[in-house]
């Protein structure tokens, strides 16, 4: 049943999936409904702003016709005006109602004669004495109003004025003035409300508005005049607001025609409200979906169920009662084990990938001489060149960078060379069957480096045409990365041809190493504690930080200095001491253990030490003499009983004895083998009674210590 459950989830999940993904194609079509609607308002709003483009130049083409009227030119140049002046001034204030009538956008239309202070309107006309009525009327400052018709330019203009209260109007201007003197002497103007072109459009959910280009409101109600606030503030163009507690979308679109901007703000709700709609429709059809969608997958998931339950006890699963019954029920069957065998044999092919790469990398480290597993990838004869890529930074020389950037490697460069790709503990290698020059592999490097995203530095081999120099490639690259790892050396971010490092044979300075080594044995024996501190300071500062020198030579040296002052250092402390001194990698860790080697070293007087000696060649010979029967007997064993490290008390017990833990066990067999002999045992018996695994062993063991076989003894001691 647990069967059926999981064909069932599975058809469920091929049968839902779908449904899962509609509702991201929903979010989409929500988002183009939003963008649809969003284009209407934007359509609309353009149409508004051409509406208040047209109604400026309107504007603008009456003002130049009225500037250059005849009445207006001549009135301008008088200061003082007859009673048939003041007639013609009621004239041209009909002349201006008659344009104002054109367009119901145009709210006030007037003509201001300076040299007289004459003002006219398209309703009436103003003694200078009465002039500031006018500005009154429109709730402008008198001073600001009359400001702005002093423009010092001929040519029409737009200008905003703001009221005192709220809002303000815009103007459309022309100034004129004397041509010789150039002294302002009149100004004709429109004055528009453009509140008025908004009306068709303007609704309870809609609203337009018209701002400067600093965002101060020139018309529009109180939510335009909080958003011009904010806009003042952060100068968005479009987007979504929280007005009066509700959610409100505005934009907004410089005019064509002048410095103003025109913007519409609208309530959310109302704005989307045709979402909704949609909205119901869809869940209507995802819930039609989903129970069509169950009620197929109980369907096809039990059809598929039926034959596939009586193949189960074939296949080790199900019960074993149940037995195929009909041809069709074995074809399953037979299918599902052929399918079996496909995946075990693609599991043996990527299990042999495996091995292959693991004999290729054994092939290169030196663990093995046969260079055919690497024949498979590169040709006898051409030229191929090993590349070494690693972070730059060793902390990144995590497994999985070093794998994904294996990966990019093959990408890069096999893809279209012969050649293989291995990972290393510190790297990730490509063997590549080319000869690539500096500037080439600089090539490689930077698409690596652009592939990871990380800094990295290749280390680049000599060309070969052997496959028996590949170890030889591998080995020269190895010794640089671990050169950087040993002694801290952060990683040149680049190429680096391998080839390149420093190496000295470092004969002399393998004399003067040696020259240090005994004279330090010398101070230790000697119990001169300054001196061989003194000593040891010299051979750590100079013999081992030469770092011209392979770093195995290095670490040879350390283990030498170390096996020096091993057997002067107190038991409790050298096992784990030594246990971690095998663990250092890096020279500072060396030096760091070195110094806590030399730290331990006890510098007890002679005699006392001399009692510890006898001690220890008592309590070994003890041991020897109780065991020396068990063929498994060895130094391992001698040393773990005792509870002391192997190098420790091989160095102390020769110290103490001149001879070695080894020869000691010999000496007390042979010792009784010889008892044996004599009593007239054979060779055989003598030697599986002495610990020996065979007389063979005895034989070898009497000729190297006395000399002769044990056949000959026996005789001599008869």
């Amino acid at each position: 049943m647990n069967v059926y459950k999981r064909f069932l989830a599975s058809y469920l999940s091929v049968c839902l999936l779908p449904l899962l993904l509609s509702f991201f194609t929903i979010v989409r079509l929500e988002r183009r409904v939003q963008d649809s609607i969003m284009s209407d308002q934007e359509s609309s709003m353009q149409l508004v702003r051409q509406e208040c483009d047209r109604t400026l130049g309107h504007a603008a083409n009456l003002v130049s016709i009225f500037s250059e009227d005849t009445v207006a030119s001549y009135l301008s140049e008088k200061s003082e005006l007859s009673a048939e002046e003041l007639f013609a001034l009621c004239d041209l204030s009909e002349s201006l109602s008659r344009a104002i009538g054109q367009n119901a956008s145009f709210y006030r239309g007037f003509c201001y004669f300076a040299k007289s202070g004459f003002l006219v309107t398209d309703r009436r006309t103003y003694h200078p004495e009465a002039a500031g009525l006018l500005p009154w009327d429109l709730q402008l400052d008198n001073g600001s109003f009359y400001s702005l018709l002093d423009s010092g330019s001929s040519s029409e203009h737009i200008a905003t004025v703001y009221k005192e209260t709220n809002g303000g109007w815009v103007m459309v201007l022309r100034s004129q003035y004397d041509s010789s003197t150039q002294e302002f002497i009149s100004c004709v103007g429109i004055i528009i409300q453009l509140d008025r072109s908004f009306s068709p459009w303007s609704s309870g959910d809609f609203e337009a508005f018209v701002t400067d280009d600093s965002y101060r409101l020139i018309c529009g109600g109180e939510r335009a005049g909080a958003l011009c606030e904010l806009l003042a503030q952060n100068g968005s163009e479009s987007g979504e607001v929280d007005l009066e507690g509700q959610r409100y979308v505005y934009s907004q679109y410089p005019s064509g025609f002048s410095r103003v901007r025109y913007g519409f703000l609208t309530r959310r709700d109302a704005y989307y409200q045709q979402l909704r709609i949609v909205w119901i429709d869809l869940l209507i059809e995802i819930a039609v979906i989903l129970i069509i969608s169950v009620f197929f997958a109980v369907f096809w998931s039990r059809r598929t169920y039926h034959p596939i339950k009586s193949i189960l006890p074939y296949v080790g699963t199900g019960s074993p009662e149940i037995e195929c019954r009909s041809i069709s029920e074995l074809g399953s069957a037979l299918v599902s084990f052929a399918q079996e065998k496909e995946d075990l044999a693609s599991q043996v092919m990527s299990s042999e990938q495996q091995i292959l790469s693991a004999a290729l990398a054994q092939y290169l480290l030196g663990i093995t001489e046969s260079p055919s597993i690497l024949s498979q990838y590169i040709e006898e004869g051409q030229p191929y060149q090993l590349l070494a890529f690693a972070p730059a930074r060793h902390r990144d020389n995590s497994f999985s960078v070093l794998m994904n950037l294996r990966e990019h490697l093959d990408d890069i460069l096999l893809d279209k060379s012969g050649g293989v790709s291995l990972q290393f503990q510190r790297c990730a290698a490509v063997l590549i069957q080319r000869a690539l020059s500096y500037e080439e592999t600089a090539e490689i490097h930077f698409a690596a480096e652009q592939s990871m995203s990380m800094p990295l530095v290749c280390y680049m081999s000599d060309t070969y045409t052997r496959l028996e120099e590949a170890p030889r490639a591998w080995a020269t690259i190895y010794r640089t990365l671990y050169h950087d790892s040993f002694w801290r050396v952060e990683r040149g971010r680049g190429v680096c041809p391998a080839g390149g490092l420093p190496e000295s044979d470092g004969a002399e300075s393998y004399r003067d190493f040696l020259s240090h080594q005994k004279a330090l044995t010398e101070y230790l024996g000697a119990g001169k504690r300054q001196r061989a501190e003194g000593c040891l300071e010299k051979i750590i500062s100079g013999d081992l930080s030469n770092m011209s020198l392979p770093v195995e030579r290095i670490r040879r040296r350390y283990a030498d200095t170390a096996e020096v002052i091993l057997p002067y250092v107190t038991e409790s402390r050298a096992g784990d001491i030594m246990h971690r001194f095998q663990q250092y990698e890096t020279a500072r860790e060396m030096e760091a253990g070195l110094r806590e080697l030399f730290d331990g070293i006890s510098w007890e007087p002679k005699s006392e030490l001399s009692e510890l000696k006898r001690e220890l060649t008592g309590s070994v010979l003890e041991f020897i003499r109780a065991n020396y029967q068990d063929q498994a007997l060895n130094a391992s064993m001698i040393a773990d009983h005792l509870g002391m490290n192997l190098s420790t008390l091989s160095h102390q017990y020769k110290a103490a004895t001149g001879s070695g833990l080894l020869d000691e066990l010999h000496a007390v067999r042979l010792e009784a083998a010889k008892k044996l002999l004599t009593e007239g045992a054979s060779v055989r018996e003598t030697a599986e009674r002495t610990g020996y695994a065979d007389p063979r062993a005895l034989i070898r063991a009497f000729k190297r210590y006395e000399g002769i076989t044990p056949g000959q003894y026996a005789k001599g001691a008869s």
